[in-house]
């Protein structure tokens, strides 16, 4: 009687682990579709975040721009707020100033590179020489639920969440973006 139930019992598992193997997906790596690629790859990398201990998303923009004039290429970083959908917050490193300014409230979803004078409502962040004046600057464009401006950007009069972040008087200056509609 004992010996029957074990039989029993073994048929069962195999019928149930041949059912199980028959219909599961067989699906290999050669057949699953490519992962999307990461917009602005090349200046994509993880760099490890002591608060949030983890690797955390930043957009390295380095080496690209000259924004303070002084013959020596600047850094431009997006940092991740590490969250599942990230914004990422402004830092610039001048060489004349050597170390990062940290724009902690300017905040993007998508701080993908423009490098034409397009600032529509979805271009979020863009560099081009706006004035004409020979030196590129900044178009940021903070208007999502996380992107603010500070109380003393305001009372210098700072109102726009598309604002033009430009080097003048040995110092970056934000202003109101102005379209020229």
């Amino acid at each position: 009687m004992i010996y029957k139930s074990i039989i029993k019992n073994i048929l069962t598992a195999s019928f149930l682990f041949i059912s199980i193997s028959i219909n599961a997906q067989n699906d290999t790596l050669d057949s699953l579709p490519p992962l999307p690629e990461l917009p602005d790859a090349k200046y994509a990398v993880y760099k490890y975040d002591a608060s949030l201990q983890t690797d955390v998303l930043t957009y390295q923009y380095w080496d690209l721009w000259d924004f303070d004039n002084d013959g020596i290429k600047d850094c431009l970083s997006f940092t991740s707020n590490g969250g599942s959908h990230a914004y990422y917050h402004l830092k610039i490193l001048l060489s004349t100033k050597k170390e990062w300014i940290v724009y902690p409230t300017f905040q993007v979803d998508m701080p993908f590179l423009n490098t034409e004078a397009i600032t529509d409502e979805i271009t979020q962040f863009s560099v081009y020489d706006f004035d004409n004046d020979g030196v590129d600057e900044i178009y940021l464009n903070v208007d999502n639920p996380f992107g603010t401006i500070p109380k003393k950007l305001r009372k210098e009069g700072l109102t726009s969440k598309r604002m033009l972040i430009e080097f003048e008087n040995q110092q970056l200056i934000i202003k109101n973006f102005k379209t020229n509609k």
